[in-house]
């Protein structure tokens, strides 16, 4: 099988047809030695010259030099002839290719079809970073004030969370305060891109706690921009903030929690999740789950279930809350380029870190349709959490062209 080393997976599988069936030892694979009949995985397992074949041994239809496919027919770079040519362990079947074209092999006279192997491509989601600017960031958590502690789980150069995942996740940024004046809110807002430190330091470093807290109007401004940057993957806003929010039109008292959670739903409709972080202890634990529940689609009365907030009182709390939510960005619904016969899913191998997970198991994988695949509880919780490699297989018949 085709892999690749990720830390974010795609949703796009792409295929390639890699193995034939009806293949076995013969003249040809002996030729290569101790090489031929060695176990495999896939072709790339094996010595060059061979391929694996549908009982998982590498074997060879014909030689570089030999004469197996027939006269002034060359033989395939794998051990392989080209389709429709003879070969010594091959009654004409085809290894075709199957692409994004929708072409794939054959079967040819003898009946033989390719198994497909699947490999995930990378994507990469866009954070953008929200950072409530009001004075009562100054006060006191953990020993520092919320604004530094909150800017050194950010931004510290050797393990903040921008510095260690600025080349996987798209970042913005955006401070947002509003001291009731005509420009409201106040925004310090970084373009998003990869590898952004420097600029988000550029903003950030400088800038100090003042003013009020205009949730509700800071997300409605921010949005926009948000929706228009056209790179492919999902996207999100990370909401770090310390106190009940207010609104442009009344800075005190903090009635603002109605037009936050209104800016949420929005943004979720939009198709922007968006996430809490409570940095100490004075957001109400209700604003805090109201606020979780609309920026991920539930009703706020809980009766889909409550999503998670993420009180933090202490710097260990705030950097794990980053990273869960981060990682939780990743997508477990996988779309095939190709189409899975509902019927024969069950046939179909799906692996995590070479593991198998099993299809209808709660922590393995599911077809949502014929062409999308779910990974679902732990292995949905792998593939968020770092490096990982996932890989599939599907023995002929199972997996078809993708839709005209």
């Amino acid at each position: 099988m085709l892999t690749r080393s990720l830390r974010f997976l795609s949703p796009l599988l792409l295929l390639a047809a890699t193995a034939c069936d009806g293949c076995s030892s013969n003249d040809a694979c002996e030729q290569y030695g101790v090489e031929c009949g060695k176990s495999c995985i896939d072709d790339f397992t094996c010595a060059e010259g061979l391929f694996c074949d549908e009982d998982k041994t590498c074997n060879a239809e014909c030689t570089p030099n030999g004469n197996e496919c027939g006269e002034g027919i060359a033989c395939g770079p794998t051990g392989r002839c080209p389709e429709g040519s003879g070969g010594s362990g091959n009654s004409g079947g085809s290894t075709g290719q199957f692409n994004t074209d929708g072409g794939s092999g054959g079967s040819g006279e003898g009946g033989n079809c390719p198994s497909v192997q699947i490999t995930f491509e990378p994507t990469t989601p866009t954070v953008l970073l929200m950072v409530d600017q009001s004075g009562s960031m100054t006060e006191d958590f953990g020993g520092g004030s919320r604004w530094d502690v909150l800017y050194d789980t950010l931004m510290d150069p050797n393990d903040g969370i921008v510095a260690d995942l600025q080349d996987q996740v798209r970042f913005g940024f955006s401070l947002y305060t509003g001291d009731g004046g005509d420009q409201c809110p106040q925004l310090g807002q970084v373009s998003i891109a990869l590898g952004n430190y420097d600029a988000i330091d550029a903003v950030y470093g400088p800038a100090g706690p003042d003013g009020e807290t205009p949730t509700g109007d800071s997300i409605n401004a921010l949005l926009p921009g948000l929706l228009a940057f056209g790179e492919p993957g999902p996207k999100a806003i990370v909401l770090a903030t310390d106190g009940e929010p207010d609104t442009c039109e009344e800075p005190n008292p903090q009635n603002g929690q109605m037009e936050a959670i209104q800016a949420a739903q929005a943004a979720y409709t939009a198709g922007v999740t968006l996430y809490i972080i409570a940095v100490g202890g004075d957001v109400s634990e209700g604003h805090q789950q109201d606020m979780a529940n609309a920026g991920t689609g539930k009703p706020l009365d809980g009766s889909q279930g409550n999503s998670p907030y993420y009180p933090a009182n202490d710097q260990s709390a705030l950097y794990d809350a980053f990273l869960e939510i981060i990682n939780g960005v990743r997508s477990c619904v996988l779309t095939l380029d190709g189409t899975v016969d509902p019927e024969k899913a069950a046939e179909g191998h799906i692996y995590v870190d070479g593991n198998e997970v099993f299809y209808g198991d709660p922590n393995g994988w599911q077809l949502n349709s014929p062409t999308e695949i779910e990974l679902l509880g732990e292995a949905c919780e792998a593939i968020q959490e770092g490096n990982h490699t996932v890989t599939g297989d599907f023995d002929c018949g199972i997996i078809g062209p993708p839709p005209v």
